[in-house]
This record gives C-alpha cells, structure tokens and sequence, in this order.
C-alpha cells in the first residue's frame, strides 16, 4: 500500500478558502457581516481519495488546490471568494452520484471537476446535468462519454486516442504477437474495443484477451500464465497503476520477458513505487510532458513538486486545465451555470499545461507524448 500522509480518509470537503478579494479586505458590519464583501461560489470535486486509485485522485485534487493559488491574485476574480469542495466518490458510481445530488442542491456551486473512474462521471452526468452544473472529467476516457451531456466535458484524451497511439507504437517495433488484458469497467473495456479494432489491421494477432475484476483482483498469475503459453511478445493493458504493477512483478516471476503498453494511467509515481524493477521497459502515453520547457507547463511542474513533493502526472495536468477553464469562465460568465456552460462549449483553443484545448461533443483530443520507464524514471522517447 502507497503512503499517502497527505490526505484524510472519508467524505473529504477541502475548504481552500481563496479569498480573490482587492488589497485591504472588505469592512464589517456589527453583525458581524462583510460589507462589500467578494461573493462566495464554490467549485466542486468529485475522484477517488482514498483506496486503489487514491494516488492518483489525491494528485488531481492537488492540481486543482495548486491552480487556484496560482490565480488568488487574478484581478478578473476580485469579486469572487471561491471555495473549492473536495469529495471521496472512492472509484464507486454510487457515490459518484450521492456527490453529484449533494452538490446539485448547493446554489453556491458554479462548476464540477470530475470524475476519475469513467463509470463514475457516467453515474454523476445526469445528476448536474438537471441542475444546469458543468463538469469537466481530468480521467474519464471511455467513449461513452462523447456527446452523452451538453454539460460534460473532458481534458482527458480518449480511449480511442490513447489506444490508437499504442498500437501504432507497438507496430513501429515490429511487434506481432499481442495480448490484451484489461479491467472490466468502462474505461478498460474503451481500450479493449480500440485495441481489438486496430491491432488487426496491423497484420498482427491477439493471442489472447484477459479480463479481470479492478479492486477484487491481485493474483494475476492465472492471467501471465495463459499470454506466456500464447507466445505474445506483447500486452496492450486497459488497466490502472497498481494491478499494472502486481501484473509485471508477477510476469518476472514466471520468467517472462514481454513488452508492456499502456495509457496515461500507468504515468506517474504510482507505477514505479509499486512495481520497481519490474515495470523496467514499460511504454507508456501520456497527454502532458512535466519537462517541456513552455512557460506555463514548467510553471505547473516546477510549483506541483515544490508545494506537494510529489511529481505531477498526466490526471494532474488536466485537472490543473480544467480548473484553470471553470476560472476563466467564472471570470467570464459570472456564478451563472447557463453562461459557464455556454462558454465552456465556446472554447477554442484555450493554452494549457496539457496542450491546446476546444471541446467536441464534450472531448479534447490531445497530442500524446510517448514514455518509457528507464532506471526507474518515466523518459520521454521516440521508440
């Protein structure tokens, strides 16, 4: 198990009281009232906090703390004191949807970043959409998202993106022979389609196709045993961090030496603390580049790892986007959901850390950045 000192366990409601109000402060009233006082809004959060994917659901909410720093002193936000509210939805629908019915009844709300799991933001979508909340996915890449609300949107690259680059990336190597496992949830069956509907017209073969239980499953061994009898020299994954870990140690333990491939879930600290020696090799995409030289992006890095000692990843860098987008909108629009949602869909190319961003059917399709694990370090690499 990670540790993770910085955060509690539970419902968490993170009070960032940013106070974005002009120099001096507002005077107050006997009553104790603030007179001239900026207006008090929140922007909610919904990831996972605490169990399997609570690394990287505590590195979101962080991107979004540092974000919201970073703009305290925005003179477009002056009149505004914003709070952001941080939720455990624990990678469940369930509470993705509890969170989503909590936050619809708060009038203080002006926007929702979340959420991780794609069958979460699948469970909250209808939720925010009744009561006009825009929410912006830093995770969720299944392609049932695309167009399923007017009031979702995602920075997050799609399953199709994502599994595409890793295809192409595996043909480029002369790769033949693949195996592909993947979690059996939306977001894992989203690459499982793209890998089965690609990797054939590559003149390849998938030797066998694996699922498994995300959260129930830890033995793997069953799994490594059927790709090592099917002679793959290859596996495209649909997985998170920590079973993709477990699956490489448990594979070296069988004497396998296989090529693994994955998305964006497997990059960060997470992948490497976990599984050590064994990710050794492990191609990976990612929609953002923490050592790109662009102002802005090493702005995002630099401040990331200083604040929170902790490398930033990709689910990182996009909620740091989507933040940033609920900012300029709030700056824009006002607290009025109407006008938020409608600049959000009237984006264009706004300048993230991950990239240009303009939403299509709610998605932003995102250049992707190519990574191996090389003596225990994510490397950017061509091959």
């Amino acid at each position: 198990m990670l540790k993770r000192p910085w955060f509690r366990t539970g419902a968490l409601a993170v009070a960032v009281a940013l106070l974005l109000t002009a120099c001096g402060g507002a005077a107050s009233s006997p009553g104790g009232q603030s007179v001239g006082a900026a207006k008090k809004v929140k922007l909610g959060l919904g990831a996972p906090l605490t169990g399997s994917s609570g690394e990287d659901g505590n590195l979101i909410k962080n991107a979004v703390v540092l974000a919201l720093e970073h703009r305290k002193d925005d003179a477009k936000l002056k009149d505004y004191q914003i709070e952001l509210v941080a939720e455990d939805d624990k990678a469940d629908p369930k509470e993705g949807a509890a969170i989503a019915n909590k936050f619809a009844g708060d009038s203080a709300i002006f926007g929702y970043i979340g959420d991780y799991n794609s069958s979460v933001t699948l469970a909250a979508a209808p939720i925010l959409q009744r009561a006009g909340i825009s929410q912006i996915s830093p995770g969720s890449s299944s392609p049932k998202i695309t167009g399923f609300s007017e009031f979702l949107f995602r920075t997050q690259p799609t399953d199709r993106t994502s599994g595409e680059n890793l295809v192409n990336w595996a043909q480029e190597l002369s790769i033949k022979k693949v195996a592909v496992i993947y979690e059996n949830t939306d977001y894992g069956k989203g690459l499982q389609n793209v890998y089965e509907g690609n990797w054939p017209k590559t003149g390849g073969q998938i030797v066998t196709t694996e699922s498994y239980l995300s959260g129930q499953t830890s033995d793997f061994t069953a799994i490594m045993t059927k790709v090592k009898n099917a002679g793959a020299e290859a596996i495209l994954l649909g997985s998170l961090y920590n079973e993709s870990a477990a699956m490489a140690k448990q594979a070296k333990q069988l004497g396998m030496n296989i090529q693994f491939f994955g998305s964006d879930s497997m990059y960060g600290p997470g992948l490497i603390d976990l599984g050590k020696e064994a990710v050794e090799g492990f191609r990976v995409v990612s929609g953002m580049n923490p050592g790109s030289t662009d102002p802005a992006s090493k702005k995002f890095a630099d401040g990331f790892k200083a604040k929170f000692n902790k490398e930033p990843n990709s689910f990182a860098g996009q909620a740091y986007d989507a933040a940033n987008i609920f900012l300029d909108a709030l700056a824009a629009a006002g607290p009025d959901r109407v006008k938020i949602n409608k600049y959000i869909h009237d984006l264009k190319d706004f300048p993230g850390v991950t990239g240009k961003t303009t939403f299509v059917k709610g998605d932003a399709d995102k250049t992707l950045y190519r990574f191996q694990v090389q003596s225990g370090k994510f490397v950017n690499v061509q091959k």
